[in-house]
């Protein structure tokens, strides 16, 4: 994957936590929308790296990161073999 290394730099994701740092001056309160991005904030650990007045909300998920498969299945089902258009 192009770019991972630079995703996964310590000295990179520090000075960017020193920035956020420096910019934040109040309370912040952040919604992720997407799943997929509070996945992420999680199993990397940064939702602990943040300050204390950066609260990050998890938001409701869109539609495509909130799906399960078995249900798009269904709905694959359903158009093929009994002709409905959802």
């Amino acid at each position: 994957m192009k770019y991972l290394s630079e995703f996964r730099s310590p000295e990179l994701v520090e000075a960017l936590l020193k920035e956020i740092k420096q910019g934040v001056t109040k309370e912040w309160n952040i919604m992720e929308v997407c799943g997929g991005q509070t996945h992420s904030l999680v199993k990397n650990g940064l939702l602990t790296m943040l300050p204390q007045n950066i609260q990050m909300i998890h938001g409701p998920g869109c539609p495509v990161c909130v799906t399960p498969v078995s249900l798009i299945d269904k709905a694959v089902h359903l158009a093929i073999d009994h002709g409905v258009i959802l």
